[in-house]
Order: structure tokens, then sequence, then C-alpha cells
């Protein structure tokens, strides 16, 4: 089902939330892949995960990476189809080899020659360049705000974990991605 804007759910950490996402008509699913980072997923439940879903673009999360190296095996464990990385990462890799998101905030200088396919801020943060803004919001609240906003071309927001396998709850995840179905 066609949703109002570009949406990005990251931080997906279990089946339940990326059917319910895929199946609401989400862009990109997001999943942190850096070991030891917060909701990380292993390359092993990551592809359990993959092989329920088809449509949206997945989206390998690598803010924290130890090192350049480190990316190969993201790219070849995960075959994302974009990144979505910090100008930190943006610095330490120098060429990033997929289209990708970049975390910022206000404040953030874009990385020198840096042509990401979005750049993602926190909903109280502005940015006004040329490239694509996702903006991240966490409530329903927020939602007419952001598609007000001509500068905002998509919203981001996160999965949650499960209460048991099978068992969750996706309060303002689902009321936001009904308010964006297209009647």
């Amino acid at each position: 089902m066609p949703l109002k804007t570009i949406v990005k759910v990251g931080n997906i950490t279990n089946l339940s939330d990326a059917r319910y996402c895929a199946g609401m008509g989400v862009d990109m699913l997001g999943f942190n892949v850096v070991e030891n980072a917060t909701d990380y997923i292993s390359p092993k439940s990551f592809q359990e995960i993959r092989g329920w879903i088809t449509g949206p673009k997945i989206v390998a999360q690598i803010v924290g990476l130890p090192s350049a190296a480190a990316l190969d095996a993201v790219l070849e464990q995960y075959r994302p189809d974009l990144l979505e990385l910090s100008t930190a990462e943006a610095n330490m890799l120098g060429t990033i080899p997929l289209p990708y998101i970049l975390v910022a905030s206000t404040d953030t200088a874009l990385p020198t020659n840096a042509t990401p396919a979005y750049v993602m801020i926190a909903a109280r943060d502005t940015y006004t360049g040329d490239i694509p803004t996702l903006l991240q919001i966490t409530t329903l609240s927020q939602l007419d705000s952001a598609l007000a906003d001509s500068q905002v071309h998509g919203i981001a927001l996160e999965g949650s974990n499960e209460i048991r396998p099978g068992l969750k709850s996706y309060d303002d995840l689902a009321d936001i991605l009904e308010a964006l179905e297209v009647d």
C-alpha cells in the first residue's frame, strides 16, 4: 500500500517489525550491523529475516564502524542496498561504495565531496542543503509538521524489541504508518 512520503524504519531487530513494515509499504528497512552496538543484528539473524521480506531496500546502519576494512565484511554478509553512516565513517572510508544516508545534525558539516542520497536529521534539528532530507520522528504528533516542511523529503522511524518472539506492541509506529497511508 502506498504511503504519502518516503519512509525508512531503522534498528530492525526482529521479523515482526520487518514484515509489518514491509507490508505497510515502507521504502527502506535499516539494520544495525556494527557488532557490540545497541540493536546489533548478526548476519545469521539478518539472513533469516531477509528471507521473509520483499519490497523495501535494505540499509546497513554502520555508525560506529571500527575500521574501513570492516566494511568489506558488512557488504559481503549483509548485501545492503544503502549504507547509513555519520561524518566520522564518511571521512574514514573516503570512497563510499553504495548510495548512503548521512546521519547529521544542525551543526554537521558535510564531508568534502559528500554525495549522500539522503541526509537524516532529528526532529529538533534543521538542514538547509540541497540533499533530500529524512526527518527522524518518534510520535504521531510530529508527523504533520514533518509532512508540511518543504525541506523534508521523508521520515525515519525506529523499530523496537519484541516482548517475546512473535509478540509485539507497535503503538506509535503503527499510528504513524497508518496515518501515512494514501486514501
